[in-house]
């Protein structure tokens, strides 16, 4: 049997050899000492313990400059120090979380007016303080437009004196039915809405050419947004300080189970769960290959950083690969009362299925080929 050196090197709490191989046996339906024996003579083990990882850092960065906000600001529950940037907190205590602080640098709190406004007031950029915006006083006729106003003028009046301008667009009753024009008088000729003007008044200024600004709502001023309409400021000089959480997930070094495996013991299995700080020990049972794959992530910090916290959960697992069983590998894993086994087809099976898939698809393209 070969595995004796890797029940050697076994890490505390690891599934022994003897455990490894009595699983399979009773997956296999194997009884007594000479069947465990004949099992073992032909059994291959290697441990490959899997790994779920994940580094949080809590990464500090701050701004420092003068802020300003409608008068009057309530500030009081702001830490006030004397030097913003000497200015430490302890570190958190979940890194997880994101804390944001603003502090306030001690005598620089005063009120100021407002210096985008008078009294709270600002011009309307839209109408520049005229509270009213032009209009085209005439528009196209909607039914007709200018195109077919009369049909004998086309608009353009005749002998008799007409309006200096259109009228207001009038309500048609009888739509298609032709009217009077009001331009040269004819009978019959003219559209309905407009009367033979091809034009009407704006609904919206009534021919004024001006409407209300609807942005001041004709007022030509209105509300400060720098003072929220207070015509003063709070000014003082602060810094905000905000600690986000950074994750980095640690990717298992070789020997790994194949991805089939790690998705469907992600759920299963008594998995050990570590949580460790910044000034913890990493699990005396993790595998060395995986121990030092953390140990290289958590090297040097990085820029801002104030805490670590690594989330560790490992699962001790075993490959066994059996002389007499050419389809199989197992995999034995710690369940809640005892050691579980899955398994997946082995290469050496697969491939012999996929040749002779292929030599099959080959046989039917030729005896196709031939029969055309």
């Amino acid at each position: 049997m070969e595995g004796d050196s890797a029940m050697a090197d076994a890490l505390p709490g690891e599934l022994t050899d003897d455990e490894v191989l009595a699983a399979v046996a009773e997956h296999r339906g194997l009884e007594g000492d000479d069947e465990l024996r004949r099992l073992a003579s032909g059994a291959r083990i290697e441990h490959q313990p899997l790994l779920d990882c994940t580094i949080t850092r809590c990464i500090e960065s701050r701004t420092t400059g003068e802020e300003t906000r409608p008068a009057p600001f309530d500030l009081s529950g702001r830490p006030v120090v004397d030097d913003l940037d000497a200015y430490r907190q302890d570190p958190p205590k979940d890194p997880r979380r994101r804390e944001t602080v603003r502090i306030v640098l001690d005598g620089s709190v005063r009120e100021v007016p407002c210096h985008d406004c008078s009294n709270g007031k600002q011009q309307c950029p839209n109408c520049k303080g005229t509270g009213r915006l032009h209009c085209e006083p005439q528009v196209p006729c909607t039914d007709c437009k200018s195109v077919t106003s009369c049909t004998k003028c086309r608009g353009r009046g005749g002998s008799r004196k007409a309006p200096v301008t259109p009228a207001a667009p009038q309500k048609v009753k009888q739509p298609g039915v032709r009217v009077d024009c009001a331009l040269c008088d004819a009978s019959g000729t003219a559209c309905p809405r407009c009367l033979g003007w091809g034009k009407t008044l704006c609904t919206d200024c009534g021919g004024d050419g001006k409407v209300p600004c609807r942005h001041c709502q004709g007022r030509g001023r209105w509300r400060c947004d720098t003072c929220a309409g207070k015509g003063r400021l709070t000014v003082w000089r602060g810094a905000t300080i905000t600690r986000a959480p950074e994750n980095e997930e640690v990717t298992p070094p070789p020997p790994r189970a194949p991805w089939i495996v790690r998705s469907r013991l992600r759920s299963r299995g008594t998995w050990r769960e570590t949580v460790v700080g910044p000034k913890d020990r990493l699990p005396a049972d993790l595998a060395a290959h995986h121990r030092s794959a953390i140990e290289r992530s958590l090297v040097g910090k990085r820029k801002g950083e104030v805490t670590r916290q690594v989330s560790i959960r490992h699962l001790p697992l075993a490959r066994v690969v059996l002389s007499d069983v050419q389809d199989r590998v197992y995999y034995v894993y710690p369940g809640v009362s005892r050691p579980r086994v899955t398994w997946i087809p082995s290469r050496r099976w697969v491939s012999r299925v996929a040749a002779g898939a292929a030599a099959a698809l080959t046989t039917a393209v030729l005896l196709f080929v031939a029969l055309r």
